[in-house]
């Protein structure tokens, strides 16, 4: 998992202002507190062993989908230029929180398939470790409150499971929306689930 950690500058001094304060009990107001950004790629992709350039505040494509096969396509994000190494699949995140750390401990994922016989076909959970550093802080240092990790979000034994249930799925082509959100734990110990963000996969023969 390749990481870009962005330093921000921040103006907000009130606690109201940059999202309010603890939000226990699991709440935050549809991602206000800690939010999940979307899925973002590189800024500037190489092949192996040149170095890509990571997403930044600045500059963050975003990764807008994929095509795929079962077949042959084992987690995602997935190697699509064969340089040997995963391409986009960049999760933003952010933390409002004015004066704690947030500690990422992971993705929640739902693989929600159209004309699948159930839905979600099936869920998983990926870990992360993460801590996204305050909001706010003193005058002359920056804020360390957003990042954008690569995540293999959706897992081998998610493949395998589909590869293995067949009768489950519609025929090829159809679309599989990977469904997602992040937990997290304040310093304080307070819960929070982010927002919800869906990735769209093209799945083919």
């Amino acid at each position: 998992m390749r990481t870009a950690q962005v330093m921000v500058a921040v103006a907000c001094m009130a606690l109201a202002g940059c999202g309010g304060g603890s939000g226990g009990g699991g709440s935050n107001d549809n991602g206000v507190s800690f939010r999940a950004l979307g899925i973002f790629q590189e800024i500037q992709e190489q092949v192996a062993p040149a170095a890509d350039t990571l997403p930044t505040l600045e500059n963050h494509p975003g990764d807008t989908g994929r095509i795929i096969s079962l077949s042959s396509t084992t987690v995602i994000p997935n190697d699509v230029n064969h340089d040997g190494d995963a391409d986009g699949g960049f999760i933003g995140m952010q933390s409002n929180l004015a004066f704690e750390s947030i500690n990422v401990e992971g993705v929640q994922v739902e693989i929600v398939i159209p004309g699948a016989v159930i839905n979600p076909v099936l869920t998983d959970f990926v870990p992360m470790a993460i801590t996204l550093g305050p909001a706010v802080v003193p005058e002359g240092q920056t804020a360390t409150n957003i990042a954008f990790a690569q995540t293999f979000f959706v897992q081998p034994d998610v493949f395998a499971f589909l590869n293995q249930n067949p009768s489950l799925l519609p025929l090829t082509p159809f679309t599989m929306n990977v469904v997602m959100h992040l937990t997290g734990t304040s310093d304080s110990g307070d819960e929070f689930t982010s927002n919800e963000i869906t990735y769209s996969v093209t799945v083919e023969p």
